[in-house]
C-alpha cells in the first residue's frame, strides 16, 4: 500500500515514466487543472522512490539466499522508507505548490493556486466551480471554433486518479519495515553503494525539486530550457487569476448589495447630504 514516486538517483534522479500516483497530482496542480482534492494533511505520506523499491525487491531475495540458517516462517518485507523521513501530506503540497511556482510547467489552464480539504461538500463544490464548469466551457469553446474537445475527457481521469489517492491521503498507515531495514544493516558496504535502499541521506527539498523537473522532463517532455518562457507565462497567468477573481468577487459583492437595498440606501444618503 505504498505510493511510488519518481527515482531518488537511478537511472537519473528524478526518473518518472507515467503519472500515477503523487507525480499526477503535482503535474495536474501545476498545469492549474487540479484545484482541489480530499486530503488529511497532518498524515503522514507512505511513498517510496521507484528506484528505492526496485532496489529493495532486487536485494531481498539475494539477501534470503545468502543466508545460512534459514526462519521457521517466511518473513514479511514491507518496502518502505524509515518513519523519520516520512512528510506530511500538508508538507508535500505546500512544498510542491512553491517548487511549481519556482519551476513552472509549460503553458498551463490557468495559475496553480488548488488547496486541499478534508471536506467533502467544499471539495465537491470546488470541484464543480473550479473544474468541471471550466472543463465543460472550454469544450464548449473549442466545439464553437471547429476544435477537438479534450478538457472534459481529462478531468475525468484526473477525478478518477484523485478518487484513488483519496484512499491513501484520508487514512493514517503504520506499515513495519523491520525486516526490510534488517537487509541494510546486513549487506556490505559495497552493496549498499551499487544498491541504494536508504534515504536517511537524501534532501526531502531537494528530493522534491528534482521530482518536479523530473515529471516536466520525463513525462510531459518539456526541456529546461523552456523554463524562462514558462516563468513569463505564469505571471502572466497570475495577473490574469487575480484581475478575474477581482472582478468575480466585486460582481457578487454589487449583486448581494442591490439586492439587499444597500445600494439604493446609499444612494438616497448621499442625495439628503446633497440637499442639505
Amino acid at each position: 500500500m505504498h505510493l511510488v514516486t519518481p527515482a531518488v538517483a537511478e537511472p537519473v534522479p528524478g526518473w518518472v515514466d507515467n503519472m500515477n500516483g503523487p507525480t499526477g497530482v503535482l503535474i495536474g496542480a501545476g498545469k492549474g487543472v487540479i484545484r482541489s482534492m480530499i486530503c488529511n494533511g497532518e498524515l503522514k505520506s507512505e511513498v517510496i522512490p521507484v528506484d528505492i523499491a526496485i532496489n529493495g525487491l532486487i536485494l531481498i531475495p539475494y539477501h534470503n539466499s545468502r543466508v545460512k540458517q534459514k526462519p521457521a516462517l517466511i518473513p514479511v518485507y514491507n518496502l518502505t522508507i524509515d518513519d523519520a523521513k516520512k512528510r506530511t501530506w500538508k508538507w508535500i503540497m505546500d512544498v510542491g505548490r512553491e517548487l511549481g511556482i519556482k519551476y513552472p510547467f509549460e503553458v498551463g489552464l490557468w495559475y496553480p493556486d488548488g488547496n486541499m480539504t478534508s471536506s467533502k461538500v467544499y471539495h465537491t463544490f470546488c470541484s464543480i466551480m473550479f473544474m468541471w464548469l471550466p472543463a465543460y466551457i472550454i469544450d464548449f469553446l473549442l466545439a464553437i471554433f471547429g476544435q477537438r474537445r479534450f478538457m472534459v475527457r481529462v478531468q475525468t481521469k484526473i477525478s478518477v486518479g484523485l478518487e484513488v489517492l483519496q484512499f491513501f491521503t484520508t487514512r493514517n498507515w503504520d506499515f513495519k519495515s523491520t525486516h526490510f531495514e534488517q537487509i541494510y544493516n546486513d549487506i556490505t558496504e559495497e552493496d549498499r553503494k551499487i544498491f541504494k535502499i536508504n534515504t536517511n541521506d537524501v534532501d526531502d527539498y531537494e528530493y522534491m525539486k528534482i521530482s518536479i523537473l523530473g515529471g516536466r522532463q520525463y513525462v510531459l517532455k518539456e526541456p529546461l530550457t523552456s523554463l524562462p518562457k514558462s516563468r513569463i507565462q505564469l505571471r502572466f497567468m497570475y495577473v490574469l487569476d487575480r484581475v478575474c477573481k477581482t472582478l468575480i468577487t466585486g460582481g457578487f459583492i454589487y449583486w448581494a448589495a442591490k439586492s439587499l437595498g444597500l445600494i439604493d440606501l446609499v444612494s438616497h444618503g448621499i442625495e439628503a447630504v446633497g440637499k442639505r
